[in-house]
């Protein structure tokens, strides 16, 4: 129950990764089957996402292999075409077989892929915390040829139109839904996978630990409704 009271009501101006799950459980509802991997964007989706029916939450099952989320959220649509189908990545993982998004586009595969870009290996960052290291695992450098993104390194909405889907960049919070809103419009229409890349910041420690009973927290917990309007344990 100790998760239900995370802080999951950010500040506008935050771009933190709990803001996203908060947008995604308003806009998707109780069908939504959500497809993720690994990570630390996979670790917080779990802490922070609700899943309401059987199979609707597809993951590895922490076999760690970068790269699965999108050939499995293919796999899903094939095996389901009328589920509604989100999948959710880190931008490391998106970037491993980026090139499958092709495949999404030439079969007519439509699904919503969210992409939790802070340029960082965040789970490696954060393990290396307790032995007092920090070395480079960033993937950050600046993209001559888009400049609107500042150091935050591969273009992804370039990439995924190259690859014949459809793609929108959310820097603002407050343009989450809209941008659901049109992806799913394009969807509808397309029949293609659209990509949704939001900016996060750059560092944002996830709560974890040894133990279900055993968490360190780095956020603020809620303290009261607003706080965390979705959670389960306020809901009636």
């Amino acid at each position: 129950m100790r998760r239900l009271l995370g802080r999951t009501q950010i500040e506008a101006q935050q771009r933190k990764p709990q803001r996203v799950y908060e947008e995604m459980i308003t806009a998707f509802g109780k069908d939504v089957c959500y497809v993720s991997t690994i990570g630390l964007s996979q670790i917080a989706a779990a802490q922070f996402l609700h899943v309401y029916k059987p199979r609707h939450w597809i993951n590895c099952g922490q076999a760690g292999p970068l790269g699965w989320t999108i050939p499995a959220a293919l796999g899903v649509c094939v095996a389901d075409p009328k589920r509604l189908v989100v999948a959710l990545s880190s931008d490391y993982d998106f970037q491993f077989i980026i090139e499958e998004l092709a495949v999404g586009a030439q079969f007519k595969l439509p699904y919503l892929h969210v992409v939790i870009n802070n340029s960082y290996l965040g789970l490696i960052r954060q393990s290396q915390r307790g032995f007092d290291m920090d070395y480079c695992v960033e993937l950050s450098f600046e993209n001559v040829n888009a400049p609107e993104i500042g150091d935050y390194g591969v273009d992804h909405i370039a990439v995924a139109e190259g690859l014949g889907c459809k793609a929108i960049r959310v820097k603002d919070p407050e343009e989450i839904q809209n941008a659901f809103s049109q992806a799913k419009e394009w969807m509808d229409e397309f029949r293609v996978p659209v990509v949704i890349e939001i900016i996060l910041e750059r560092v944002t420690n996830i709560a974890m630990g040894t133990e279900i009973d055993n968490l360190t927290e780095f956020e603020d917990l809620a303290e009261d409704g607003a706080d965390a309007p979705t959670a389960l344990a306020l809901l009636d």
